[in-house]
């Protein structure tokens, strides 16, 4: 996305949190660069997206809705259409593709793997090696895989579409979800006053009722029934079947190998005793967050598939199923305390740190900011626009929460945004430029289509996989949130997104594995065709470092690796340990040891292998810092470099329901 698109946003997600949240693609994924890109059943792959610098090639693979109802059975089945989107290898066009292309999925649950390749595909291939085909797939109800989960666009004209995709029916859904959400983004956090948990709870279960409405339209047929987790990873079995299909049909065919695609008419020795031919028919998978569960999953229903699956950033399965996933919040108020050291350790480079300062006096200060937040709301008129605004306590403490998930930008911005506040010049925030995400083009002039909502397809992957579903009464409801608040002094932040299940009633055709029975503690751990490997960090604000350790302890020989960071995924950090473990386990086949676990209750008295991380808040990584050392290669070096490609394409993920912190330039403030 342009600069100018952070630098808008940041302003909102200061000031109003973002409330209002589009995702923007660039394209029109049927017509992509003036390509008509019809869907089929077997791979086609279409050149796309001149504009960029890499040969981008584009597919629409047509599987079914309900694999229990298969295409071949009856014309009339339904079907998904997934968007894919390939950055084939470097050499691809001398050699040849992968034998398996590596799938990518950011997490979500809604996240847009195609958008998540356009943007980091290069750096990923600097990660796990130049000659690997990278494939970003948006799972079904996500993105421009079709159709799409969308509460809000109803068929309000006669004769419209099930999925009201006519361009009246969404600019009309468009400006029902603006009126809602600004309706919404006035509740606060759960307990921002008497009645906000109340209110929160009585909007989830009204988003409920609208998606109900909806399903109800396309009754067995409706997506919203068919976008859980089990049928995305039975989609993924579907695009490495599908490739191998195709390149198999390239193999036979030697008509079909233009330069454009290109394989040799002979293979060297060298390449049939590349190792990588081993993963032939398997998946070979890089999932975070959400995508770890995804691919957890996938590894249970066909543990013979399994080429290489890394796990970052490890979701606890036997929690997310259930009614409220209390564990997820561990770490944070220890991800939260580190803002204060390191704040602290930077001394006058952090903006929110004063002479003399001890660590507990920043801590103090910082309350002190937030009483008189919560007491005296800041009125903002957006110099730009002349829009008005209202920055809350609710409002900042949630951009704290996702401060964490990224603290070496994150905590920079947080402290700045203190400093502001402390000094009483909160009015500086009205001079950054409005997001041009709020222009009423996107409702006025039919634009909508160009958008689309990962809140919708969250909760309908997110509630559609609960095996229990949170159908409480309030007083019920209330309990769990004193449950929540005991783990986590955010609990009023992560029960904003855990609420929107309250009241969720669609059925899911294939509900989610009953992780907590299977494969955990009365079944062996599943054996895979190739182990797994997961990451944590020792400091994640929402999977904690407890469920990489349970995790990998529910698959046979699953290696797990602790990076020495604070923040979701390993992404929070560079770190060149963990990158060489990452590139020798796609490359090589090495896998981390299986971690020990503790005896007893506390796992994480056990043993596992650690990196450090290489970069922290204030003090960013710095080649030439390396080079000086002269303890890393010049190729390493350009993969330190490539990771932050990845942590830009990676804060544009819209992760649990929360709308990140998009960076931007804090040179505004530089002269306050």
């Amino acid at each position: 996305m342009a600069r100018d698109y952070y630098l808008g946003c940041a302003v909102y997600v200061v000031v109003m949190g973002c409330s209002i949240r589009y995702v923007q693609f660039r394209w029109d994924f049927v017509r992509l660069g003036g390509t008509n890109i019809t869907p089929s059943e077997k791979l086609e792959w279409h050149s796309c997206f001149p504009e960029f610098r890499h040969a981008f090639k584009c597919a629409r693979l047509t599987v079914p809705m309900d694999y229990h109802r298969p295409l071949n059975a009856s014309e009339n089945n339904p079907k998904v259409h997934i968007a894919l989107v390939m950055l084939p290898g470097v050499r691809a066009e001398t050699e040849g593709f992968s034998k398996s292309p590596m799938l990518i999925n950011p997490g979500g649950p809604g996240g847009s793997g195609v958008d998540f390749v356009l943007g980091a595909g290069r750096s990923l291939q600097q990660i796990v090696g130049e000659d690997q085909d990278i494939i970003g797939f948006d799972p079904r109800g996500v993105g421009v895989t079709m159709p799409r989960v969308d509460c809000f666009s109803f068929p309000y004209a006669a004769g419209g579409s099930a999925d009201g995709e006519d361009k009246d029916d969404y600019a009309r859904g468009d400006y029902h979800r603006i009126l809602y959400t600004a309706q919404l983004s006035g509740v606060g956090l759960p307990n921002s006053s008497s009645t906000a948990l109340r209110s929160r709870d009585a909007h989830a279960k009204l988003m409920s009722k609208l998606c109900a409405e909806k399903d109800s339209l396309s009754g067995k047929d409706s997506i919203f029934r068919h976008a859980q987790t089990p049928s995305v990873a039975r989609d993924m079995l579907s695009i490495v079947d599908a490739w191998d299909e195709w390149t198999d049909g390239l193999e036979k065919d030697q008509s079909k190998l233009a330069p454009e695609l290109g394989y040799s008419e002979e293979e060297s020795e060298e390449k049939i005793r590349d190792s990588r031919l081993d993963t032939k028919g398997k998946l070979v998978y890089w999932g975070f967050s959400y995508g770890t569960l995804l691919g957890s999953t996938f590894a249970s229903m066909f543990p013979d598939r399994v080429g290489r699956l890394v796990l970052d950033g490890v979701v606890d399965a036997d929690q997310y199923v259930s009614s409220v996933w209390f564990g997820s919040q561990t770490d944070m108020d220890k991800a939260w305390a580190s803002f204060f050291t390191y704040c602290h350790t930077a001394k006058s480079a952090c903006r929110f740190y004063r002479d003399g300062d001890k660590v507990e006096d920043i801590d103090h200060r910082y309350q002190a900011v937030m009483e008189e937040l919560r007491e005296n709301p800041l009125p903002l008129v957006m110099r730009d626009s002349m829009m008005p605004a209202i920055l809350t306590v609710s409002d900042f403490r949630l951009q704290i929460f996702m401060s964490a998930y990224a603290p070496i930008w994150g905590f920079p911005l947080i402290a700045t945004a203190l400093d502001i506040l402390d000094r009483k010049l909160g009015e500086i925030l009205e001079f950054i430029p409005t997001p041009p995400s709020y222009d009423l083009k996107h409702v006025c002039e039919h634009a909508s289509p160009q958008l689309y909502y990962p809140g919708d397809a969250q909760k309908a992957t997110l509630c559609g996989d609960k095996r229990y579903p949170l159908n409480h009464t309030f007083s019920e409801i209330e309990d769990m949130f004193g449950e929540l608040a005991k783990v986590s002094s955010f609990a009023d932040c992560w029960m904003s997104v855990l609420i929107q299940c309250s009241g969720y009633t669609i059925p899911s055709i294939d509900p989610p594995m009953r992780w907590d029975d299977h494969p955990a503690h009365r079944q062996k751990p599943i054996k895979t065709s190739f182990p797994l490997f997961y990451i944590s960090n020792s400091a994640d604000p929402v999977t904690p470092l407890i469920a990489g350790v349970k995790m990998a302890s529910k698959f046979v020989d699953a290696g797990l690796v602790e990076q020495n960071s604070v923040g979701h995924c390993s992404l929070a950090a560079r770190s060149i340990c963990t990158i060489r473990k990452i590139r020798a386990y796609f490359r090589e086949g090495k896998v981390p040891a299986a971690p020990v676990p503790g005896k007893g209750k506390n796992l994480l008295d056990g043993e596992w292998e650690k990196c450090e991380a290489d970069e922290e808040p204030w003090h960013q990584w710095s080649g030439a810092e390396r080079r000086a050392n002269d303890d890393i290669e010049a190729a390493e070096l350009e993969r330190m470099t490539a990771w932050g490609g990845i942590q830009n394409a990676f804060e544009r993920v819209d992760l649990w329901g929360q709308d990140r912190i998009n960076r931007f330039d804090l040179g505004v403030w530089s002269n306050v």
